[in-house]
């Protein structure tokens, strides 16, 4: 993304983008206990984990009443609302190729991470760390995203304006919403 296009800074669409995948993104990342929290009677310590969220401004899905089945629920009407191809693969290799073989003008790939994340998750944190790094393009109404670290890329995503949209919409409903709107 060497000749990106002008940043639209003062289009409200974009602002209320920015504002929800960058400064309020819904994430938990999942990280090993540190040993001074641990409880050195426990044989089991260190394999218990904690949770910190991505952004301290944001409201994590968990604490929106989304985790387990209700994640998965989103993650299907996030498809079925906006027809997004959405992707999980295991490794780089498989990222790039699914995303060359992919018929749709709309795709999110990520490379799956499920020691820090979620799916679902996986795939609001590849749009934050997108925006996070400057590593985006904007095209008309067209997003063009690379969540990449240390020269691995870890997501990809070709998403309308419309849709990203959309999902902040679709975060926002309760369980029982999300859950009907992925019928």
């Amino acid at each position: 993304m060497n000749d990106m296009n002008e940043i639209p800074i003062s289009d409200k669409a974009f602002q209320n983008i920015i504002k929800f995948y960058l400064l309020e993104c819904p994430v938990r990342l999942r990280k090993p206990m540190p040993k001074e929290l641990r409880d050195p009677d426990d044989p089991q310590a260190k394999y218990k984990f904690i949770y910190k969220k991505v952004s301290k401004r944001g409201v994590s899905f968990e604490e929106r009443g989304l985790d387990g089945a209700a994640l998965n629920s989103l993650r299907a009407a996030m498809k079925r609302v906006t027809g997004v191809t959405l992707k999980a693969v295991d490794d780089e290799e498989s990222l790039l190729s699914t995303v060359d073989s992919l018929e749709s003008n709309e795709y999110i790939v990520i490379k799956r991470n499920e020691k820090s994340c979620s799916i679902t998750e996986g795939y609001f944190y590849c749009i934050r760390n997108a925006f996070a790094h400057g590593d985006f393009d904007i095209a008309g109404e067209e997003y063009v995203l690379k969540n990449e670290d240390k020269g691995c890329i870890k997501g990809l995503a070709r998403l309308k304006e419309k849709t990203l949209l959309t999902w902040i919409e679709l975060v926002a409903l309760s369980a029982e919403d999300i859950k009907r709107a992925g019928r």
